[in-house]
């Protein structure tokens, strides 16, 4: 299930809820305020600037050379 995180209009409070998907938009209350007015929030790492797992697997180690493979090495093949 995925975290969302909600922000109250009323109080300002930020916080998160763990719900399904389809639920996201059903009716919640501020955990501070009480209050049900809120927006959804678009998650921090939904607005990553980029890079992730495939850019780490291709970074190369201190003092060393990248791991290549399917990053322009060509030891997967596909290069």
């Amino acid at each position: 299930m995925p975290i969302y995180e909600y922000a109250c209009r009323a109080c300002g409070a930020d916080f998160e809820l763990l719900r399904r998907s389809q639920d996201r938009l059903a009716p919640a209350v501020c955990p501070t305020c009480g209050e049900e007015r809120l927006a959804l929030r678009m998650s921090a790492a939904a607005v990553g600037a980029g890079g992730g797992a495939a850019a780490d697997a291709c970074a190369a180690p201190a003092g060393g050379m990248g791991m290549g493979g399917c990053c322009g090495g060509g030891a997967c093949g596909l290069n």
